[in-house]
């Protein structure tokens, strides 16, 4: 009876650990998009595409729109750094009134934009239908919606992605841009942070 107990224990922490193993090494999934890159989508996530690469046992970078991709958990950054390296993407784009894609953005377009390509749920709507949405915060964390008013129409006219350090990503002026919103013409708009 001792030995069949001493077996049925060894198995038990045997299982224990494996199951502990399996589930420490996480691996998330990621659907490939438009325009993806291995590169790209290893910067999202704090990787490398060698990394993806081996994961998956690819022998080339070529990736094709809707492949599914594991990439390790472990090194994921978090869903706040990822929409922000989403963002940072599309830097240059430039801006068009009511654009929600890579050939031109407004500010609630590129919202929409990068949101939905970071698996946020959130629907097309203006600065001030995203301004409704969110929860109001007083202390911006990256990846929070700045707001600003008066910019070029009354009330709620102008939102951005806060990515810290006082900084936000936008699209305004000639193009999707970082902009200080501590001083000059944003601070001077600016209204309040929201978290969707």
């Amino acid at each position: 009876m001792k030995k069949l107990t001493k077996v049925l224990a060894s198995i038990t922490l045997s299982a224990s650990l494996l199951f502990t193993t399996v589930s420490g090494a996480s691996a998330a999934t990621y659907t490939v998009k438009s325009n993806d890159t291995l590169s790209g989508i290893a910067r999202q996530y704090g990787t490398t595409y060698t990394e993806i690469m081996k994961l998956n046992g690819l022998t080339s970078t070529k990736i094709k729109v809707g492949q599914k991709l594991q990439v390790n958990g472990s090194t994921a950054a978090s869903s706040s750094t990822q929409l922000v390296n989403i963002a940072k993407n599309y830097l240059g784009v430039p801006y068009v009134f009511g654009g929600t894609s890579t050939s031109g953005f407004d500010c609630s377009g590129f919202v929409y934009y990068v949101f939905k390509n970071a698996g946020k749920s959130v629907s097309r709507t203006s600065a001030a239908g995203y301004y409704y949405m969110a929860k109001k915060v007083t202390t911006p964390k990256v990846g929070d919606l700045v707001f600003f008013s008066n910019t070029y129409k009354a009330g709620i006219s102008h939102v951005g992605i806060y990515i810290g350090n006082g900084k936000m990503i936008n699209a305004s002026g000639k193009s999707v841009n970082i902009a200080s919103i501590q001083s000059g013409y944003w601070k001077s708009h600016l209204t309040s942070y929201g978290r969707i």
